[in-house]
């Protein structure tokens, strides 16, 4: 049993402690007085006149699935008449794209009666005024209806856990609203936006009240996404005892506002992590998104944020919980503390401590477009345990990028960076550069165009380089594959122009039914590998022979190859996503992983089904190749960002036109992505060359 299903039993024990001891005092053991039910029925009496029915007005394309068919989640739902006239509803009811909605009144608001009054409310048009995009909230008009409003709602402060709280929702019957009771679970879920219960909510009560046992309206029931646990839809926590509801009190502040025609977005900030765990990283600053609320404010990778308008910030989740309730316009003060000096003084600097500054952040709704910058270095690898500690050293320089051309050298390591002059560095300032992912962020937040001066250390001398930074170029240059690697450091020498001393195993776990192929390269099992999972046609196991192309690349650039079967010889599923997952996790378990150069490819039905494997994967995945294939029908596209951005390639093996590929190819650039193409047509082994040189390229900063 839950916490708060234990809470709400020994509230219910306790009511009926009360009644036992009530009739044993008066001798009526018959006559029980059911004081709960009664207090429940009367709670949803106050507001089951402001509860309506809310239906589509037409078919909107947010309410069609894939291939144009209705989708059965946009059938009725719920509303909440907050003022006369005035309907709030949710987008799930309302997508994007209407204009309007259908009310349909309770059977009692018309004067219905009765069993043949259960479905005759009446129905009246209602336009859509404003959105609230942060909590999906819609606000709806109707003209001359004369609808009772919610009498009172509960004030955020008088909010507990344990609270007794039922869920109205009016999609089904007219005549009687829809009941689910439970308790108030948690006060502040959603980053802060809204209450959680274990009521039953589902489709049918999104939007409608949710209330506490004195019938007053904690808040508007609503499908919030649950993000931290990869469910972004808000749909998936349905009927599952939690539901969330974005309390009254927080939605009277900017009624005005909505009645005003406004649509209030979320306030976006700017900034990217260097932890990459919310809840226990402290909140310092890894990126700053050129031309970002942050970056003008003069806020820089090596910031701490300490506080935000005044509530202590001691971790990354502390201050997405201030900042994720407000809105585009809203204005932010933020305390940050700086590292002091100079790397030439950071012995001093770290002795007198940071400095501490006052900033005032105004939010926007979102940033400039953001496609990926970079230099021309490609850092030595580091796996992801050792990735914040790792100097910054260059491996290799990419041929014919600014790096290249202002001379920086394999073997350099670069200190620090003198960033552009302006609102966040005053002219020669240095950042400290101690890591390849500290050079990323840094890199990640530097307007392509401008200069960047490389502080880096050759020969036991402290030189400055100047450069500036570029677009990553998309495509893979054919040379890329026959490249000699500069690993004098990691790998054994000569690099082996064959495949002496790969490994072909299986990728045997206890939940892995059917263990996929690695080919591993012949390292030190703690030098950092790339990795790359090659999903060819479905064809169930993957037997031994399908290796052998892969050898000489996986050795000559230290790549580990996954070659995943697939359950069904028939096609990928979704339970290959969890076999991929699972290969990966113990490939990690077994030897050390770069998780900057980290690719899913595939061919055919295996290079659509590679673009899903990768958004189930998340930021793990750098880069996505796709063969003989365009994106799948279902794929979802969002703008890139910092840390989560994929390099993605398209390619053939069979000489097919590269034409029916154009209109994925236009909508992926269109999001910020790096989009190349494949060198030629080439067999398998020629692919795997590349793609193998690829994924060591994926980590160029």
């Amino acid at each position: 049993m839950n916490a708060s299903r234990l809470c709400r039993s020994r509230v219910v024990a306790a009511v009926w402690a009360t009644v036992f001891v009530s009739a044993a005092a008066g001798g009526v053991a018959d006559e029980l007085p059911f004081e709960e039910e009664a207090a429940m029925r009367a709670a949803v009496a106050r507001v089951a006149a402001s509860t309506v029915r809310i239906e589509p007005a037409g078919v909107s394309e947010a309410t069609l699935g894939a291939g144009g068919e209705a989708n059965p989640a946009s059938g009725p739902s719920t509303g909440i008449v907050v003022e006369p006239g005035w309907v709030l509803a949710t987008a799930f009811a309302v997508p994007k794209d209407a204009r309007e909605a259908i009310v349909v009144l309770p059977a009692a608001a018309t004067g219905g009666d009765g069993p043949a009054q259960r479905d005759a409310g009446s129905r009246r048009v209602a336009r859509v005024v404003g959105r609230d995009l942060a909590r999906g909230l819609v606000l709806l008009q109707m003209d001359d209806v004369d609808v009772p409003a919610v009498a009172e709602w509960v004030p955020r402060s008088e909010l507990a856990v344990g609270q007794w709280s039922i869920a109205v929702g009016r999609a089904w019957d007219l005549a009687e609203p829809s009941v689910a009771a439970g308790v108030i679970s948690a006060v502040s879920r959603s980053w802060g936006r809204s209450v959680q219960t274990d009521a039953s909510v589902s489709p049918a009560n999104y939007g409608g009240p949710l209330i506490d046992i004195a019938g007053r309206v904690i808040g508007i029931l609503a499908p919030l996404p649950a993000d931290t646990a990869g469910m972004n839809l808000g749909t998936e926590l349905y009927d599952s005892g939690i539901g969330f509801a974005v309390p009254l009190e927080d939605v009277s502040r900017v009624l005005p506002r909505l009645k005003g025609g406004e649509s209030l977005s979320a306030g976006v900030l700017g900034i990217g992590y260097a932890a990459r765990d919310p809840f226990t990283g402290a909140a310092t600053i890894a990126t700053c998104r050129a031309g970002s609320p942050a970056a003008k404010a003069g806020l820089r990778p090596g910031d701490t944020i300490v506080s935000a308008d005044g509530r202590p910030v001691t971790r990354i989740a502390e201050l997405r919980h201030a900042l994720a309730p407000r809105y585009a316009g809203d204005t932010v003060e933020l305390v940050v503390d700086r590292p002091r000096g100079k790397v030439a003084e950071a012995a001093a600097a770290e002795a007198a401590g940071p400095t501490r500054m006052t900033v005032r952040v105004e939010l926007v709704s979102e940033l400039p477009p953001w496609r990926r910058p970079m230099l021309g270095i490609v850092p030595e690898r580091a796996s992801g345990r050792d990735a914040a500690r790792s100097p910054a050293r260059v491996a290799w320089v990419w041929p014919g990028s600014p790096a290249a051309g202002a001379g920086v050298l394999a073997g350099d390591v670069v200190e620090a960076v003198v960033p552009p002059s302006g609102e966040a560095a005053a002219a020669g300032d240095e950042l400290a550069v101690e890591s390849a992912a500290a050079l990323a962020g840094i890199v990640a937040g530097t307007e392509p165009g401008l200069p960047l001066g490389l502080i880096v250390s050759r020969d036991g001398q402290r030189r400055k380089i100047p450069t500036e930074v570029a677009i990553l170029p998309p495509d893979v240059p054919a040379e890329f594959a026959e490249r000699v690697p500069e690993y004098a450091p990691k790998l054994p020498l000569p690099v082996p122009p064959a495949a002496e001393g790969v490994v072909v195993e299986r990728l045997e776990a206890a939940e892995i039914a059917k263990p996929p192929l690695v080919v591993l390269p012949a390292v030190a099992p703690r030098e950092p590998l790339g990795v790359i999972v090659y999903l060819g046609p479905p064809r169930g196991d993957v037997e031994e022979q399908q290796a052998a192309a892969w050898k000489q690349g996986a050795a000559r650039h230290a790549v580990a190859v996954i070659l995943p079967g697939s359950a069904d010889p028939q096609r990928w599923g979704r339970e290959d996503v969890q076999g991929v997952k699972r290969a990966i996790a113990t490939l990690a378990a077994k030897r050390a992983i770069d998780p900057s150069r980290v690719a899913i490819a595939g061919q055919g039905a295996g290079g659509a089904f590679a673009w899903l494997v990768a958004d189930a994967l998340g930021p793990v995945v750098r880069g996505v190749a796709i063969l003989d294939a365009g994106l799948p029908r279902q794929a979802s596209i969002e703008p890139v960002e910092p840390g989560r951005s994929r390099w993605v390639l398209f390619g053939s093996t069979s000489g097919q036109s590269a034409a029916r590929v154009d209109g994925d190819r236009r909508r992926l650039e269109q999001a910020g992505f790096s989009v190349g193409t494949m060198p030629g047509d080439q067999g398998t082994a020629a692919v795997a060359g590349v793609l193998t040189a690829w994924v060591d390229a994926l980590g160029v900063l």
